[in-house]
């Protein structure tokens, strides 16, 4: 996990995550071979390429304890649980579409219409 939020890209092919930035703001990472931190142009045999986003990991499930989800044609699916990532943000759980196969995480770039609260005791 990238407590920056960020990996470094190498070639040949490898991935390390970001610690820190130096003064001028190059990526710093932390060499296996001592545990000490160099600049991402500095790890030997490899070449820095590029930075990309690290995924936020999974650090807990909360219950959807009634949410719903509608999607953008109406239809209206019950919220299992969301699964709350490093970061903060939390996706909604869904069971599969049809009730068969495994349940899935909506994400955001899906065409869901809105996320529905669970109604309150009726006044």
């Amino acid at each position: 996990m990238s407590p920056t939020g960020w990996n470094a890209v190498f070639k040949p092919w490898r991935v390390e995550p970001v610690c820190g930035w130096d003064d001028l703001g190059w990526p710093l990472i932390v060499n296996a071979a001592n545990g000490k931190q160099i600049s991402a142009y500095d790890l030997e045999d490899h070449e820095f390429c590029n930075l990309e986003p690290a995924d936020p990991s999974f650090i807990g499930v909360l219950p959807g304890n009634g949410w719903t989800i509608q999607w953008a044609d109406g239809e209206t699916e019950k919220v299992m649980g969301f699964a709350v990532q490093a970061n903060g943000r939390a996706l909604p759980i869904l069971p599969q579409h049809g009730g068969h196969g495994d349940p899935y995480y909506a994400e955001p770039t899906e065409p869901a219409a809105r996320l529905v609260p669970p109604r309150g005791p009726a006044s």
